[in-house]
């Protein structure tokens, strides 16, 4: 499929899962809303990697126009859609974002201890490099800046807790109360694929793709068992922006 093809099927997705947004139809909405916001947000991510990426940007500022489009397309754009139809009570809680239900200590230690598995197996597989293109360009040109450290890394952890907060806080917890807990997690799994198939593709260098698949797979599933017990996505977050701060830092050894 050429360029100008992908835009425009994209394009398309977007302005129909626009239109569906509108149709209130309680309990069927939020398909049109979690449709819309990863139609946009393949939209501006073929963007940013066929025009922003390769403009000339500096490495921090690349970073933080990622972590703000993120923002928008995965946490403010379905908020925002979805307090309109039910203001009152929608709001952190529904997102995830509450506190954990049952001990926050062993809670946070187990989305911890869930990332820091991922972290041991890529570094036991190293791929052939980093899996940020922002850290592996660094380190190419000699190793990460100051502005690195400050600006990149820190932007690229709030990425990561991004997308726990989208995949799980708002799909998976909002899906459960209307198709079950075993159509939420498969829904969410097929979403966490999506999202990670650049990671996939790297990993798959180093384990093959159906080890890359399987190690994703068991991370999304433990990782929704945690959600769905505990009602948060906090320790997912934290645990998530550990990993890809570990694995920058790993890198940069």
């Amino acid at each position: 499929m050429s360029e100008v093809s992908h835009f425009i099927v994209l394009f398309l997705a977007i302005t129909s899962a626009l239109i569906g947004t509108w149709i209130k139809i309680k309990g069927t909405n939020i398909w049109a809303v979690v449709a819309l916001c990863c139609a946009l947000g393949g939209f501006l991510h073929a963007l940013e990697t066929n025009y922003l990426s390769v403009s000339g940007i500096s490495r921090p500022l690349h970073a933080v126009v990622r972590m703000i489009r993120m923002v928008l397309v995965w946490v403010a754009l379905p908020w925002w859609l979805m307090s309109r139809q039910n203001f009152k009570d929608y709001g952190p809680v529904q997102f995830g974002l509450g506190p954990p239900s049952h001990s926050r200590i062993s809670t946070y230690l187990s989305g911890i201890g869930l990332y820091g598995l991922a972290l041991l197996m890529f570094v036991s597989f190293p791929p052939k490099n980093s899996g940020f293109r922002f850290w592996s360009f660094a380190k190419d040109l000699g190793g990460p800046t100051v502005l690195d450290w400050t600006i990149t890394l820190p932007a690229l952890c709030v990425m990561a807790a991004i997308t726990d907060i989208f995949t799980r806080g708002f799909v998976l917890l909002n899906l459960k109360e209307r198709i079950g807990t075993r159509g939420a997690i498969i829904t969410q799994n097929i979403l966490w694929i999506l999202l990670h198939l650049y990671e996939l593709e790297l990993l798959s260098s180093a384990m093959g793709w159906l080890g890359a698949i399987a190690l994703a797979l068991a991370l999304g599933v433990l990782g929704d068992i945690i959600a769905l017990k505990t009602g948060s996505v906090r320790p997912l977050m934290l645990g998530h922006a550990l990993l890809n701060a570990g694995w920058a830092i790993s890198a940069s050894l």
